[in-house]
């Protein structure tokens, strides 16, 4: 099982005319590509190598984005100037599903809003999974955006240790804990050691964002463990990192949960 989320690609082509700027036979902002790890392009592969969490674009005027949610915004719009500024803390707006990024530049305001409905790309017809919204001082820009994910996250992951202490085998008779992250339907499945349980997640670049779970409701002898176990999951934004064979969920500065991969 190795799926992936759809990769994107921002291209823009420019030529000489008249010792102004045009475009010219360019290529939407964003290639969606096909899916599958393989098809992931080396310029896409190289921005999440490189930190960068999530990527937008428009037209009307051309423009295109990409956040490191860790370090900084770059906002560039076709024959204008680029943008960079450090990346703001989130805010989540009450009155609509969506997420709104707002920093001060000398005396203008960035506001960059994310929303979590689909948004079709007026240029390829094809769909992205966020509308995306910017104004920087009276200017607006419109257009289609999506987090990029590391495919290798797509795997059933086993509960090896916590904050660095290996897990007891003998405390779970029904077998370790574990999780299985399905990037395509945006699903986790998750067995906590007595109930098997089940909800949302989204991959927001090296964040796994948890929906809630529901499950069975079995007693065994460690709810305890399970009660508090998932309660660090469900409805939480989780740092992540993979390493070879391991994938570690940063629950808190001094704590995480460790798993190796299920071969």
């Amino acid at each position: 099982m190795k799926n992936t989320l759809i990769a994107f690609l921002i291209l823009f082509e420019l030529v000489a005319c008249s010792q102004q700027q045009r475009v010219s036979n360019h290529t939407p902002p964003f290639d969606y590509g096909e899916k599958g790890p393989d098809k992931y392009s080396d310029q896409l592969m190289n921005k999440l190598e490189k930190g960068i969490d999530f990527v937008a674009s428009g037209n009307e005027p051309f423009w295109s984005m990409e956040i490191d949610f860790d370090n900084n915004i770059t906002f560039k719009v076709l024959q204008g100037d680029s943008l960079v500024v450090a990346s703001p803390q989130p805010t989540k707006l009450m009155d609509v599903a969506a997420t709104s990024y707002r920093t001060k530049i000398d005396d203008e305001y960035l506001n960059v809003i994310i929303y979590d409905k689909p948004c079709e790309d007026n240029m390829s017809g094809k769909e992205l999974p966020k509308t995306v919204e910017i104004s920087y001082g009276t200017k607006k820009f419109a257009g289609c955006g999506s987090y990029l994910s590391d495919y290798r996250l797509n795997d059933i992951w086993v509960l090896e240790s916590i904050n660095q202490s290996p897990i007891d085998i003998t405390s779970f008779p029904r077998g370790l804990p574990r999780i299985e992250l399905n990037l395509t339907m945006n699903q986790v499945f998750a067995f906590a050691g007595c109930n098997e349980f089940s909800g949302s997640m989204e991959i927001q670049g090296k964040r796994i964002h948890f929906g809630r779970f529901s499950g069975t409701l079995m007693a065994c002898k460690n709810m305890n463990f399970e009660s508090e176990y998932l309660s660090k999951l469900a409805n939480k934004t989780i740092p992540f990192r993979i390493e070879p064979g391991k994938l570690i969920l940063q629950i808190s500065a001094d704590s995480s949960y460790n798993y190796k991969k299920v071969d």
